[in-house]
């Protein structure tokens, strides 16, 4: 009797265990079709490219949830439409179908174009000097031939001359990971920081072009999944600076040199898991890269290695609010001093506070972090004021503000030691500011910030951005 009650529960266990093992789960989905609805211009290639979702694909009812997220935020990021909706509808036979419904972007801009030459608007703002004001025209077109290409033709004109071709994301294969970039320009400015005092950019501007750069490029991009993406660049740089930085600067582009020519090769490794390249709220963002500047292919070619990195991370920490933070490193390797290839902070990457400021250097270390509330979650404003399916785009108007608390702090080294000599105080010196600023962020990639700063040099003020201040 003993002996037949163990072999039956044996036996019930054996089934149990091929039960699971042979018959598909209850919990399984399969995915019967995916519709795809308002990509008048974007072929649907492009789109699937980016969902996380195939055709005839078995999946777990609990991964519906994130898989559908997962592909709003591809879509998201790929800045092709202004809205995006996927409904899942699960039909009997345990299949699903899938909705995909996009309102595209408007993707033809001639432009009319004005900006300024200083290194933030905050800076611009202080002087409101006109004549550092640039000023052009051009044609950009995103989503060129519906593949999510982008395409511009630009033309500066003023104290700082430019003329431009760029033509980003031609794809190579049918499954879209491999792509090519090209790039031309030249651009002459009249207007040129030629030096640092007192932690502060001296420029010089006359009737005549002060600097001439010729910038040739070619990058090719490896991406084989949706994070993660590999990118090679191939460039050619050619500066000549005039007679007149050559005499206040003899170090502008290497000691004794008015010219400095030189071929790249840069490698750069991107995994991002963000919902928004623009307005990120949660994932992580991490990058590094390495640019070889001089191959000894030309003579008296400029010499020099630059290696970069930054991590930032974005969390949801409840309902309404947000966290953010992270850490971008720069260094630039050479055995000679110029004045061209050190940035250090107070361009791209600043500590918030120290706008009106720059520290150059060898290296150069920031930390950014952030909380932030959601004070009004998307709100769509629907105008109805454009009856041309053409022109839908624009009754629509989507609407977010964030209030937020951050901190930074910032550190470069100079290796040379040469900016201690003009009465600059920020080198080797820690910097931070604490604050406190308000985000609006709408369509069309566009974000209105105000800052205000404290920072450690006991200055206070409130400043103003166009961007995210970690992205």
């Amino acid at each position: 009797m003993r002996i037949k009650i163990f072999f039956t529960i044996i036996l019930s266990c054996v089934v149990v265990v091929l039960k699971g093992q042979v018959f598909p789960s209850t919990d399984s989905l399969t995915v019967r079709e995916i519709l795809i609805e308002g990509n008048f211009v974007t072929k649907k290639k492009v789109i699937f490219r980016e969902l996380d979702f195939k055709v005839n694909e078995v999946i777990f009812r609990k991964d519906v949830i994130f898989k559908r997220q997962v592909s709003i935020n591809n879509l998201t990021k790929t800045s092709l439409f202004n809205f995006i909706e996927i409904n899942i509808e699960e039909t009997p036979g345990s299949n699903i179908i899938i909705t995909v419904k996009l309102t595209e972007r408007w993707y033809i801009w001639p432009t009319l174009y004005l900006n300024h030459t200083d290194r933030n608007f905050s800076e611009w703002w202080r002087t409101k000097d006109l004549s550092k004001l640039e000023y052009g025209i051009g044609l950009k077109i995103n989503n060129f031939r519906g593949l999510g290409e982008t395409l511009m033709l630009n033309y500066r004109m003023g104290n700082f001359i430019k003329y431009e071709l760029d033509y980003r994301g031609i794809y190579l294969d049918k499954a879209k990971r491999h792509s090519l970039s090209l790039l031309a320009s030249y651009s002459g400015k009249n207007i040129l920081p030629w030096g640092i005092e007192s932690d502060k950019q001296v420029t010089l501007k006359e009737n005549y072009q002060l600097l001439n750069t010729v910038y040739l490029s070619t990058m090719y991009k490896y991406r084989k999944r949706y994070f993660n993406s590999h990118s090679f660049e191939f460039g050619y740089t050619d500066i000549k600076i005039s007679d007149t930085i050559y005499s206040l600067n003899p170090y502008y582009v290497g000691f004794n040199n008015k010219r400095q020519k030189y071929l790249n090769l840069r490698y750069e490794f991107t995994s991002d898991t963000r919902d928004s390249r623009i307005y990120p709220k949660t994932g992580y963002l991490f990058v590094a890269g390495i640019n070889k500047k001089g191959l000894g292919v030309l003579p008296d070619e400029f010499n020099a290695l630059d290696f970069y990195t930054q991590l930032y991370v974005y969390r949801r920490l409840n309902k309404r609010f947000y966290g953010a933070s992270g850490i971008w490193y720069s260094s630039n390797m050479t055995n000679d001093y110029v004045f061209f290839s050190q940035t250090g902070l107070g361009y791209l990457q600043f500590v918030r506070g120290y706008e009106y400021y720059v520290a150059n250097g060898s290296n150069a270390v920031l930390f950014k972090s952030l909380i932030k509330y959601e004070v009004l979650s998307m709100k769509i404003i629907n105008l109805n004021i454009w009856p041309i399916r053409n022109l839908y785009q624009f009754n629509k108007i989507p609407v977010e503000i964030y209030a937020n608390l951050f901190f930074d702090a910032g550190y470069v080294t100079d290796k040379f030691d040469i900016y201690k000599q003009y009465e600059n105080s920020l080198v080797q010196k820690a910097m931070y500011g604490i604050g406190a600023g308000i985000d609006f962020v709408t369509y069309y990639d566009k974000v209105l910030r105000f800052d205000y700063s404290f920072n450690a040099m006991g200055e206070r003020g409130l400043f103003i951005h166009w961007k995210a201040a970690i992205r």
